[in-house]
């Protein structure tokens, strides 16, 4: 049984996420309900909760502020969220479960079986604080970090520290400056959706490029583009086009 909390400061919100829990998970149990962080703290030390479902957007301190304050957090979290598009991304670069309002079932079922599993592993905590650690970098976005889901579990990196990502099979490898190589368990158009309006360009059906790694362009029917580690990565022909155009934005020369 999973011991949660609902903190959100509209209550037809949180009837509407109670009514789904109750219909379609029945292994949550709503122990609270809280309309702000102040409550939140509150509910949260007295109560011990396996997991509070977090309304980012609320009056007074944010659902971000509020696990800021807490520091140490023991609990797992799923975002509940119709906040702007930053948040959102820094969320999902950290790998960190959320719902957008509407709350849909098949979402709600979904995070809930990862929250549990996280629960059971007690793997989410430096999720958390991957996100926090994003909230924080909110005027450089290569400076944020990125959760990478391996086989072993997940590995948490500075996005400016990738060089590129390169397709195997329904696997990615996601190269490093330092030189190390992960083997993430996400296909790689899960990183250019994620990546594409940070700086990352996909200039080949197997390879993601960051541009601020780029080193060379090298002409030719699609051309090469060299690393900054020395990496000589293939550009598709129909990709040329739009890559240089991009550079050129990124670097106005």
């Amino acid at each position: 049984m999973i011991r949660a909390i609902l903190v959100d400061d509209e209550k037809l919100s949180r009837n509407t996420l109670r009514v789904l829990l109750d219909k379609y998970c029945p292994e949550v149990t709503v122990i609270a309900e809280c309309e702000n962080a102040e409550s939140a703290k509150v509910q949260t030390a007295a109560l011990q909760p396996d997991l509070i479902f977090l309304d980012v957007a609320m009056p007074g301190k944010n659902g971000i502020e509020f696990l800021q304050d807490l520091g140490d957090i023991p609990f797992e979290v799923i975002f509940v969220t119709a906040h702007d598009k930053y948040v959102l991304q820094a969320i999902r670069f950290a790998a960190v479960d959320y719902l957008s309002k509407p709350v849909e079932e098949a979402q709600l079922v979904k995070a809930v079986a990862s929250a549990s599993k996280r629960i059971q592993e007690k793997t989410g905590k430096q999720q958390v604080e991957t996100l926090l650690h994003n909230m924080r970098r909110n005027t450089d976005m290569q400076e944020m970090q990125l959760c990478i889901p391996s086989l072993r579990g997940f590995q948490v990196v500075v996005i400016h520290d990738i060089l590129y990502c390169e397709a195997e099979n329904t696997y990615t490898s996601i190269f490093l400056k330092d030189g190390k190589k992960i083997l993430a368990s996400r296909p790689l158009l899960d990183y250019e959706t994620l990546l594409q309006d940070n700086l990352f360009f996909r200039v080949h059906k197997s390879f993601l490029i960051n541009l601020k790694h780029v080193k060379e362009y090298q002409k030719g029917e699609g051309g090469i583009v060299i690393m900054s580690n020395g990496a000589e990565l293939e550009v598709s022909r129909r990709k040329k086009d739009s890559f240089l155009a991009r550079m050129k934005e990124v670097f106005k020369f």
